[in-house]
């Protein structure tokens, strides 16, 4: 099954909520393979990788979890895309 990965600024958390309910969130919507925090421009960057049959299936997982994860916290930019050989090609939205 062809893997996928949400690439997620997340900034400001919604009031009363801690960082970690931001993985809870997007483990909520599915299994996910990994899960990664870095920064990247001097924000926080975090990166969801799941599973999916099909790019179609992969777009509707993705809109899951940003809903779910902007329930706790700011997501001013986001991004999907397939991994093919470990590197992450980009899917228009």
């Amino acid at each position: 099954m062809p893997s996928y990965r949400t690439i997620m600024t997340v900034t400001t958390l919604a009031p009363g909520r801690a960082p970690e309910e931001v993985e809870a969130a997007a483990r909520s919507v599915t299994r996910l393979e990994s899960w990664d925090i870095a920064i990247a421009s001097g924000q926080p960057r975090v990166t969801a990788r799941f599973t999916a049959v099909d790019d179609a299936e992969a777009r509707a997982t993705h809109r899951q979890i940003l809903s779910s994860v902007r329930e706790i916290a700011e997501v001013p930019r986001a991004r999907l895309a397939a991994v093919v050989r470990g590197r992450s090609h980009y899917l228009a939205p």
